[in-house]
């Protein structure tokens, strides 16, 4: 298995991408999302439908070498959402903050 603190910047695009999807899925409304997509609201025994966890798949055990987050939703359901890089980019990558 990967060591996730040695990775280094190898895999700072999947990384940027798991956390960005974790933290736009816990912290705005599923409802807001689907009005700002154009989509219909997910709705369940007449309730809106929330997310109620969103975690990594490293922090949720799921047992894989993929990135991604696990999603948790008030009706039961439960989703993977994987980020996986079908193309690395062209030199090097570093991360910066702004």
């Amino acid at each position: 298995m990967r060591d996730r603190d040695s990775d280094g910047d190898e895999y700072a695009h999947e990384d940027t991408l798991q956390a960005l999807i974790r933290h736009l899925l816990t912290t705005a409304d599923l409802d807001d999302l689907c009005d700002d997509a154009g989509l219909p609201h997910l709705v369940h025994d007449g309730e809106p439908v929330t997310v109620t966890t969103a975690r990594t798949y490293h922090d949720a055990e799921i047992l894989t070498l993929d990135r991604g987050v696990w999603l948790e939703l008030s009706d039961g359901s439960a989703f993977g959402l994987t980020v996986h890089i079908n193309r690395r980019p062209r030199g090097e990558v570093t991360r910066s903050r702004r």
